[in-house]
């Protein structure tokens, strides 16, 4: 009787074995309610198309007749707006307006779910935008029209800020529908860049790194996998002239390729590290997605297919008060960007 109660007590190790496969299923089973929660609240979301008014025939909200052709917004489009902070930390209480802190990078990242592919669209900080100006209070007391930096320095630092850079950008973009942002504080590029092992490039040559600490590897040509700090001076520092933000938006543009592929290869074999790499930033980060919709888009995009490329959308610039940069948008060129990117062409029915 003895010998049977003892052949019937599972033994430490298998105990401990199935204690494990138990609090592993449930974190996977966790993680996996999580994700599909970002999913459905994602797809299930109307396409709201831009308020395009050009030239070209606007026949209904979502149908554009343009040089002998037809298109139509695309069905299943998320567009996610990404910002870089001109400032080493999030502050902790908002902000007066009218601080310091700009919007240095500003990325507009379109996930086409139908056909899963990702697109990037980088604005310059220099763009000339409509932005609101806010009373005491926070109302809308009127508008300026400045660099698209400015936005986030008219708001209080945190979410406002983000929100009248998301508005500028809308603007720009006709009214296009902005589903969510992620705000990024600079001085969370050295955590990023580490918690991914270092990203590897090579090293353009228009500006002297090797002067700046820590970057005395950092010779024009050379193959370098950079530490956080160095990747944070590859990205911010620029010449004060004329061409410096444009010489800088070529080094941010190479990081950023580097650093995504990067990231895509890390998720994309282990859907967790999209929520581990967010949480090493977390302090840097102020978003509106919440972790289920960041979770979903993080493995979506990691699966997409991407061009490898950044799109940009283009101007002219010139030299305005203050010596500041001004670019002024090509808007024939912005049209055919948005009608590639957001629209797609289709022959309508006879006798439609």
């Amino acid at each position: 009787m003895e010998e049977n109660k003892r052949r019937r007590r599972i033994s430490t190790p298998l105990l401990l074995f199935l204690i494990l496969m138990g609090i592993t299923l449930a974190l996977c089973l966790t993680v996996l309610g999580i994700w599909l929660h970002g999913r459905s609240v994602l797809r299930s979301k109307t396409a709201e198309p831009p308020a395009i008014s050009t030239d070209s025939s606007v026949l209904d909200q979502h149908t554009i007749y343009h040089d002998g052709k037809y298109y139509r917004y695309k069905d299943g489009l998320v567009n996610l707006l990404f910002i870089g902070v001109d400032s080493d930390e999030k502050p902790s209480s908002p902000l007066p307006y009218g601080n310091d802190n700009q919007a240095d990078v500003v990325l507009l990242a379109v996930l086409d779910t139908n056909s899963d592919e990702m697109t990037l669209i980088s604005v310059s900080r220099d763009t000339m935008c409509d932005i609101a100006i806010l009373d005491e209070s926070g109302g809308v007391s009127g508008s300026a029209r400045a660099q698209l930096a400015l936005s986030y320095s008219y708001g209080d630092g945190l979410a406002t800020s983000a929100a009248l850079t998301r508005e500028a950008v809308s603007n720009l973009f006709y009214g296009l529908d902005i589903d969510g942002y992620a705000a990024f504080y600079m001085g969370g590029i050295a955590d990023l860049n580490d918690a991914l092992g270092g990203v590897t490039l090579t090293v353009q040559s228009d500006y002297p790194f090797t002067n700046l600490p820590g970057c005395s590897n950092l010779v024009s040509g050379r193959e370098v996998t950079l530490t956080g700090r160095q990747a944070r001076a590859y990205i911010q520092a620029r010449h004060e002239t004329t061409t410096g933000n444009e010489e800088r938006m070529q080094r941010q543009k190479q990081y950023l390729l580097a650093m995504i592929s990067q990231a895509r290869q890390l998720i994309s074999g282990n859907p967790t590290k999209a929520v581990s790499l967010y949480n090493a930033v977390s302090d840097y980060v102020l978003s509106d997605l919440d972790l289920s919709k960041i979770s979903y888009l993080a493995t979506e995009a990691a699966q997409m297919h991407f061009s490898g490329d950044i799109l940009r959308v283009s101007g002219t610039s010139v030299l305005g008060a203050g010596s500041h940069m001004e670019l002024t948008v090509d808007q024939d060129a912005l049209l055919e960007l948005m009608l590639s990117v957001f629209y797609e062409e289709f022959t309508p029915e006879s006798g439609s």
